[in-house]
Formats: structure tokens, sequence, C-alpha cells
């Protein structure tokens, strides 16, 4: 059975989501502009050490996704706001580990950190309309459809709509696997 893992990404990960990323860099770019100027590997570790920073104030959580011992990834948790007990979810896979599940499975297990562990009550996903794999990330994981944001995102220099999907704790605890011991 394959090991899906979720690490810290913390500037110590850095050569190894850079690589990622330099080897993905197009796929990637395609919804994340960021890839574009992700140039080099410090360029990596100043971004993870500003995830860190973020983690410590409580507003940010980035987790690099490992399959198999090897980062294909990452995940994160942000715009956390505890007041309101909501946040949102941000991913991106190399292409070579798509379609295999490997999101599915960090995608409940940043859930089980947010609603768990940080007591969110609504957790958000934001994709363009457009980028469909995301779509059908929110999509198999029972997010809900909230609407449509129309010309939301900016994808290197060209707006998108967006589509909005959200999740509630009462709707994560009803889907959780009962223990029958």
């Amino acid at each position: 059975m394959p090991d899906i893992t979720l690490i810290p990404a913390t500037p110590r990960v850095a050569q190894d989501v850079f690589q990622v990323v330099d080897a993905n860099r197009d796929y990637i770019g395609q919804w994340l502009p960021w890839a574009y100027s992700t140039l080099t590997v410090d360029d990596e570790i100043q971004f993870l050490r500003m995830m860190t920073d973020k983690e410590a104030l409580g507003s940010t959580y980035m987790r690099a996704i490992q399959f198999n011992g090897q980062i294909v990834g990452s995940i994160d948790l942000h715009n956390v706001n505890r007041e309101h007990r909501h946040a949102e979810i941000g991913y991106f896979l190399s292409a070579a580990a798509s379609g295999k599940g490997i999101m599915h499975t960090a995608l409940a297990q940043m859930e089980d950190l947010g609603f768990d562990q940080l007591g969110m009550n609504k957790i958000d996903i934001l994709a363009a309309t457009d980028n469909l794999p995301s779509r059908h990330v929110a999509e198999r994981a029972h997010y809900h459809l909230d609407g449509i944001l129309r010309e939301d995102i900016n994808v290197n220099g060209i707006l998108h709509d967006a589509a909005v999907y959200s999740k509630l704790y009462r709707e994560w605890v009803a889907a959780r696997p009962t223990d029958v011991s």
C-alpha cells in the first residue's frame, strides 16, 4: 500500500520541494504562477522560511507531501481565521503523482489538522473553473460548490472565474468512518 505522509515544509526540505517545482514548472505554473518565479533553491528556502514564520503565528500550516518517501508536492492551510473558525486549503502535485489519489489522502490529513486540531468550522478550496484536476480533488472529497466568483483569479495575466468549495465541520464528522470494535 502506498505511503502518503505530510511533513512540515521547512527550509530543510527546500531542495526536494524545489526539484518538484523545477521539473514541473509548466504543469504547475499553468494555474499557480509562482512556479515561474521560484527559480532557485534559495527562492524556495526564502518562501519556506516565510511559511515557517506564518505557522509560528498560527496563520498558515504548510506541509510537503511525501509519496513512498519522495516529496511530490505540497498542501497548506492558509488564511486561518480563529475568530470565525475558517481557513483555506491550497495544493499542488507533480504531473507524475497526479491522478493516483495522493492529493485526496493528503487533503484528508490536512482536514484532520484544520478541523480536529485547530477547531475550524469551515475549510474552503478555491480553484479556477478551468482547473479541472483541482476541482476534481474538491468534488471527490465531498466539498460543496458554494458558487463561482467571476474573473477572480489572475493566472499569468489572464483573469479566470473561480469555483469556491467548502466543507463544514459537521460534514467532516458525518463522513468519518466509525469505529466498530
